[in-house]
This record gives C-alpha cells, sequence and structure tokens, in this order.
C-alpha cells in the first residue's frame, strides 16, 4: 500500500573512516626503491616496506615512519626523493622473431631494478603466454594466461601488486612474446648522493592539495633551508610543519634555529622539537638515534584521533609507546629555557619520554602561541573546502538559497569543532551571560551585492575563537602552625 517503508538491518565492519584527516602525516626522504614522482598512501610499516623497502642506513625515512606508526599514528602519505640524474631500469620482451613488443619499466628509479627479474611463458606454443614477475627470487605476480600483448599490459598496468614493481607499454602487437627465462631489469641509479634540499622541497610538490591537511615532515634534511621549504608548503595547503635540528645540536644552536624561523613569513604554521629520540631495532639490544618528529607525528596523531585537532600532543597523552629515551637528558630548567625559546622540549617523565611543550615558532602569542590553534584553523579551512566543493555552480535565485546553504554548511563545521571543545565561547564577565558560541557564520547580502554575484562570486564570513592550551598549573601551598587556621 502507499506509504513509506523503513527497514533495518546490522551492518558488520566498520562504517567510517578511524583517522581523522587532521592526523596525517606527510613525509619526503630517500629509501631503497618505490615511485619517486607521486606521493603513495601507507597505512602501516608492513605497507611501506612492501613499497619502499627496509630500513636504508643513510636515511631516517624508515625509522621515522615506523615510529610514526608504533607511536599511534594511522595513515602517511610518502614521497621518495631521488637525485637530479636518477636512473630506472628497464626490460623489453621481444617475439620469436626479434621484434619489441612490450616495454616494463622499474616503479621508481635506482639499482633496486636488477633484483626484478620477468619471466615468459608460452602454455600454448605460440598461441598464449603468461607473464611472470619475482622480487628477490620470490614470484610476485603472474597476468594468468593472456592471448595478446594489450592483454597482458593491461592486467600488469591495472594490477595493485605488478605496479608496485614495473609499469608495462605496448611496442607493438603483431606477435606474442617468445618465451624468456627469469631475467632482471637493467639496474638503474637513484643518484642519491647528488640530492639536496632541491629535491627535497620538489618532492614536497607532491603533497596536493587533494590530499587535505596534516602534518609533513621531511625526514633527511634539517637546515634552515628545509625548515623554509616545510612553513612556505604548510602555509599554501593548510598543514603545519613539524621541524627539528641536527644530530647532537646544542641547546644554543637549536633556539638560534627556532629564532630563524620565527622571523619567517607564517611561522604560526610550525613547531620545532627537540632533542633527538632513541628507538629500538630489530636486532635485541640494539637501538638507533633518530629525529624526534616521526614520534611527535605519533602522538599528533593519536591526539587529533582520540580528541580533536585541538588536544595538544603533550604531557601524558604523548607518553611513549615505542620511544625509548632521548639523545640528551632535558631538565626542567632547561626545558623552561626552550619553551621560551619558541623550541619544545622532549623530556623524560615518570620513566618514559613526553613531548613537554605545544608551542608554535609563531611571536603573534595573542593568537597562535601554541601550534595546535593553527591545526583546528587548518581542519575548519579543509573542512570547508571538502563541503562547499558540492555547492559550486549553484544558481544563484532571488530567494537567496545559495546563501543559506552556504551559510549552514559552514555553522555545521563550526559547531561541531565547538561540540568537541576546540572553539571557545564567550561569556560576559560581569554577568556571566553568554555573548557567542565561539564563532560566527555570515553569508548574506550585505557582503554579496548584486554586481558581485552577476560575476558568479558568492562571499562568506566566519569567525573563530580557538581554545588555549593549559601549559603551566600553579599552585599556592600555606603552611599553617598548630595554633594559626588553615588558609
Amino acid at each position: 500500500m502507499p506509504g513509506v517503508v523503513i527497514s533495518t538491518s546490522v551492518r558488520t565492519g566498520p562504517s567510517t573512516a578511524t583517522a581523522r584527516e587532521s592526523s596525517q602525516l606527510f613525509i619526503v626522504g630517500l629509501a631503497e626503491r618505490g615511485p619517486d614522482d607521486t606521493a603513495t598512501l601507507v597505512q602501516s610499516i608492513a605497507d611501506f616496506e612492501d613499497i619502499y623497502g627496509e630500513y636504508q642506513s643513510d636515511s631516517y625515512l624508515h625509522p621515522l615512519v615506523e615510529t610514526f606508526f608504533e607511536e599511534g599514528g594511522t595513515q602517511c602519505y610518502v614521497a621518495r626523493t631521488v637525485g637530479p640524474a636518477a636512473t630506472t631500469g628497464s626490460l623489453t620482451l621481444q617475439s620469436s622473431a626479434s621484434v619489441s613488443l612490450i616495454t616494463l619499466t622499474a616503479n621508481g628509479a635506482g639499482s633496486w631494478s636488477g633484483n626484478v627479474d620477468v619471466e615468459v611463458v608460452q602454455p600454448t606454443v605460440n598461441t598464449t603466454f603468461k607473464i611472470n614477475i619475482y622480487y628477490l627470487g620470490d614470484l610476485k605476480y603472474t597476468t594468468g594466461t593472456v592471448s595478446t600483448v594489450s592483454q597482458a599490459v593491461g592486467r600488469i598496468n591495472s594490477s595493485a601488486v605488478a605496479t608496485r614493481y614495473v609499469s608495462a607499454a605496448v611496442v607493438a602487437t603483431s606477435a606474442i612474446p617468445a618465451v624468456l627465462v627469469a631475467t632482471a631489469l637493467g639496474a638503474g641509479d637513484d643518484d642519491r648522493a647528488s640530492v639536496t634540499d632541491t629535491e627535497y622541497e620538489a618532492a614536497l610538490d607532491l603533497f596536493s592539495d587533494a590530499l587535505g591537511t596534516g602534518a609533513v615532515v621531511a625526514a633527511d634534511s634539517s637546515s634552515d633551508t628545509m625548515a623554509a621549504a616545510l612553513v612556505t608548503h604548510a602555509n599554501a595547503f593548510n598543514r603545519v610543519a613539524l621541524i627539528y635540528g641536527p644530530v647532537g645540536d646544542t641547546v644554543a644552536n637549536i633556539k638560534a634555529m627556532a629564532l630563524t624561523i620565527q622571523a619567517e613569513d607564517h611561522a604560526e604554521h610550525a613547531a620545532i622539537f627537540y632533542p633527538w629520540v632513541v628507538v629500538p631495532t630489530s636486532i635485541n639490544g640494539v637501538t638507533r638515534t633518530i629525529p624526534p618528529v616521526g614520534y611527535v607525528a605519533g602522538a599528533r596523531s593519536r591526539a587529533h584521533n582520540t580528541t580533536g585537532p585541538h588536544a595538544p600532543y603533550a604531557g601524558l597523552l604523548s607518553a611513549s609507546r615505542f620511544v625509548l629515551g632521548t639523545s640528551s637528558e632535558i631538565t626542567k630548567t632547561v626545558g623552561d629555557e626552550l619553551d621560551e625559546a619558541f623550541v619544545n622540549p622532549l623530556r623524560t617523565i615518570q620513566n618514559t619520554v613526553r613531548i613537554y611543550g605545544a608551542r608554535s615558532c609563531s611571536s603573534d602569542l595573542d593568537n597562535f602561541r601554541y601550534i595546535t590553534q593553527q591545526d583546528v584553523v587548518n581542519s575548519v579551512v579543509a573542512a570547508a573546502y571538502r563541503s562547499l566543493e558540492d555547492l559550486v555552480f549553484t544558481p544563484i535565485d532571488a530567494r537567496g538559497a545559495v546563501f543559506a546553504s552556504v551559510e549552514s554548511r559552514l555553522l555545521a563545521i563550526c559547531a561541531n569543532m565547538r561540540d568537541i571543545g576546540a572553539l571557545y565561547p564567550a561569556f560576559d564577565a560581569a554577568t556571566g551571560v553568554f555573548i557567542d558560541p565561539g564563532f560566527t557564520v555570515k553569508c548574506d547580502r550585505t557582503i554579496n551585492p548584486v554586481s558581485q554575484l552577476q560575476e558568479g562570486t558568492v562571499k562568506a564570513r566566519v569567525g573563530i575563537r580557538v581554545s588555549a592550551v593549559g601549559d603551566k598549573i600553579e599552585v599556592d601551598i600555606v603552611k599553617s602552625n598548630l595554633t594559626a587556621s588553615v588558609v
């Protein structure tokens, strides 16, 4: 019969992503292998190793990614850096008449391609074939039985497994590849000895705005030039830059570095951490000293996912799970000195390492004393981008429907931030009367005159008051003698 019919059921498995977009890490650095022309999402150290390989003694990328996940990180975009003269290995499959048919090219520069072997077998002689791809002697992928070059190339290029090792291109379709025993691709060269900050900066460009907000890190460069590049990137893409100094840096040097960063435009997007940390390795009893930013990014991800972008990744919440210690001991006196210099110290508290600061590098203390304040702004911006994109190309009518749609979406974003405690409501100090919820949103005819609308532009205005961080607790303890009253 007519009417509304509603049924219910039980859904198994997760219904939403378990990670907040703001908790992401973006990291550039040197790797054994993998793509060098795109950023790749990894969600575990196993994912990373499948794509980029094992630990490299001249790079901190692997241990930083490992520490990020061990400390509570959930998802990470990696951009591999190679030198300006890097080359990529390849192999061309030919017919029995020596006609080139398929070119297989390693997915990324470097000598690692010499460990990729390709085998061609013909289940039916001169009629069908299959291509098997091996890495370090282990079979990783097979096309299965195919009858045409185009079919084989299509299967390889559409396989998430095969494309970790090679991409395929059709050269000719006049025959099928001849039988080939396992043969290695040519060995390329990643030219890592020639990598400079220029190459690391270029790798940052692989993290497009489509990937959203998060924190950005350079695994293998701690120069002032790289720090400036990270700040510029963070500002352009609504992210925060996590920065560190060279290994063995002194307190005086890291304070000087912080002063340099503070002088950069948009220093509110940066936070600097000191000193380096000690982590375990796969060899029992052997440790490794690495930059602190993998640990910081992991604690940050944990804070964002459990609480929100306003949560400081410091104090008890940052208590280490994987990090064993710091490269130098930071006392309370030195910690206070670093805090005054806009450096966030890492200290051992109650036998665990903790981040003991939430400062940004900004000198605008009223607005951006804490890096979490920029994190909240970034989250609001990213959410607005996503939500309002659906309204682009909406007709502008005289009833103001588009104004209402824009305003309601922005109100929903701000209300959510208020509800989790990221925005701070205002009350009259004398009367306690409620003034505002910590945000205002306006999208109406007063800021959208007809002359502007006829050009297709709809404007909205959002004001937010971001919550601060309680990083100091002061207690007065007054002793009374036996004959005096207790205060």
